[in-house]
């Protein structure tokens, strides 16, 4: 992995993925890792989304941990976005808290049974796409083998770009977009790996790329926040999206949002 970070975007662009760590201290990963754990319990209440196993999504936008949320004003972390996005680029959702608990999710490398998926299909070229957005995920503790970590297969989003084409695959993953290594796809390689990384570090990637959480089979829970920045549109796009802001955003939240995070959502 680049240890440069103006070097991970082409990392991002060959593999789906990217690793940059030390984005925050560890006193403010600390910060935020207390914050989750003291609002993201084990039990299942309606305000979960997106429940695979032991792993606990908050529902957006109608809840919203604004402490959390503030993190993507992080100096170091909007230097990143920027090497990732071309141009003005703006908080385009309400961040969400995630935490996997120990237990099982969607499988484990260590027992061969890990199963990925995507996050739906594009009808447009990736390299197209990129440099438009940037989707990341900030860690609030450290991340270790067999932790629950994200697992994903390197560079199958360009394998993913080539199969969709053929109209049966895609009728057929849209209703099961789901993959296993028992599935023997044709000039896939099947090679995923765990991304593991130290509190206060960002993953950063491509929605097409196979992946999806692995159990935890480890005592202490995953604690990560996703973050999701795209690139500003043309005057009328963005007067569009101020119009839309509260069916992406937590209107509470909106409402204690200070004029820098205001700026940064597209709300001024």
């Amino acid at each position: 992995m680049p240890k440069n970070i103006t070097d991970y975007r082409q990392h991002f662009i060959d593999h789906g993925y990217a690793i940059v760590e030390n984005v925050l201290t560890t006193e403010q990963a600390r910060e935020g890792a207390a914050i989750l754990q003291d609002r993201i319990r084990p039990q299942c209440p309606e305000s979960y989304a997106h429940i695979w196993g032991t792993r606990r999504q908050l529902k957006t936008p109608q809840h919203s941990i604004p402490e959390i949320a503030r993190w993507a004003l992080h100096p170091k972390l909007l230097l990143l976005v920027s090497h990732m996005i071309d141009g003005p680029f703006r908080l385009n959702t309400e961040p969400i808290p995630i935490v996997t608990f120990p237990g099982k999710v969607c499988g484990c490398l260590k027992n061969g049974d890990w199963r990925g998926h995507t996050d739906g299909f594009s009808d447009s070229p990736f390299l197209g796409r990129e440099g438009r957005f940037a989707n990341l995920w900030l860690t609030f503790a450290d991340i270790e083998p067999t932790g629950g970590a994200m697992t994903v297969i390197p560079g199958s989003h360009y394998w993913i770009e080539t199969a969709v084409a053929n109209p049966q695959f895609r009728a057929e993953k849209e209703n099961n977009n789901s993959y296993t290594a028992e599935e023997n796809l044709d000039g896939l390689d099947w090679n995923p790996q765990e991304v593991t990384l130290q509190a206060g570090g960002v993953f950063f990637y491509e929605g097409q790329v196979i992946h999806s959480a692995s159990d935890n089979l480890l005592p202490q829970p995953r604690l990560v926040c996703a973050y999701t920045f795209i690139q500003k549109g043309e005057p009328e796009e963005e007067i569009n999206a101020r119009q839309t802001i509260y069916q992406r955003f937590n209107s509470e939240h909106l409402n204690v949002m200070d004029d820098q995070m205001k700026q940064l959502v597209g709300l001024i």
